[in-house]
């Protein structure tokens, strides 16, 4: 009788609890989402370090802009929603995974352009072929083009945490988020030192880091698909930017701020 009881005790714990209906919404969510669309960013000025076999020299305080593209429907079409011209607008991609109820974890890629500014004066101090710099320089396109605008492209690991919001009604799934992100800067900078006579480097290439965080809003649609805007704030140092086909180098840091509207799907 011992036995018997002792037995029934142990199949009663070891029956499962009975899951609440919220676990069970959570457990058949879908874990993946993936999302692609467009930004507007702007750009702390920065001390621009050049130097090669021949020149070295640094241009103080140096202003530089995102690329603006004028919006009408057909250059929209043309060029934000034409596959071919997919790299042209300044794009965001994201792959994340959902962790748990408020956690997700995303490989992020922030596709942004960076141009200095024509014609701005700056003061420039340094050497170059028969040539000592210490004043003001005025920046104008046959002296030289300095551009990140094949892409100053941050590839982030970034964490992200989300509270839920009923701000459009119980029936419209929403949610603000707050995240943080470290990774790599990959771009393909666009450097034409033409007072020297370079032909600049067309090459992706690991030129240094960056780190950033951000904040926004997520609200769903058609179920498993949603559209977000965020705003994201964010350091990047370069020390190794490659600037012409002869092995020339620059670095710069600089701190970037960048409005983001994207669409997505889970899956």
């Amino acid at each position: 009788m011992l036995s018997m009881a002792c037995s029934g005790v142990i199949a009663q714990s070891e029956a499962p609890p009975e899951k609440t209906a919220e676990q069970k919404d959570l457990e058949s969510a879908k874990k993946w989402s993936v999302y692609w669309g467009w930004n507007r960013s702007t750009y702390s000025n920065s001390d621009i370090h050049f130097w090669g076999a021949d020149h070295d020299f640094t241009l103080k305080n140096v202003a530089a802009t995102d690329i603006h593209m004028d919006l009408g429907v057909q250059s929209f079409v043309d060029t934000y929603l034409n596959p071919a011209n997919i790299t042209i607008p300044q794009t965001n991609f994201r792959i994340a995974y959902q962790y748990d109820a408020d956690t997700a974890i995303a490989l992020n890629l922030d596709h942004m352009k960076y141009v200095m500014s024509a014609d701005q004066v700056v003061h420039m101090q340094g050497y170059s072929p028969g040539q000592t710099w210490n004043g003001d320089k005025k920046l104008t396109t046959d002296f030289l083009n300095f551009e990140h605008t094949d892409g100053l492209n941050i590839i982030s690991i970034e964490l992200e945490k989300q509270r839920p919001v009923q701000w459009f009604g119980p029936g419209v799934k929403s949610r603000v988020f707050a995240l943080a992100g470290v990774g790599v800067a990959l771009p393909k900078s666009n450097v034409t030192l033409n007072f020297l006579g370079r032909v600049r480097n067309d090459e992706f290439h690991f030129a240094g880091y960056s780190a950033g965080v951000g904040a926004g809003l997520e609200v769903d649609f058609c179920k498993d698909f949603f559209v977000r805007s965020a705003y994201k704030a964010g350091l990047v140092n370069l020390p190794d930017v490659l600037t012409s086909s002869k092995g020339d180098k620059a670095a710069h840091r600089f701190s970037y701020e960048e409005l983001l509207v994207v669409f997505g799907a889970r899956f």
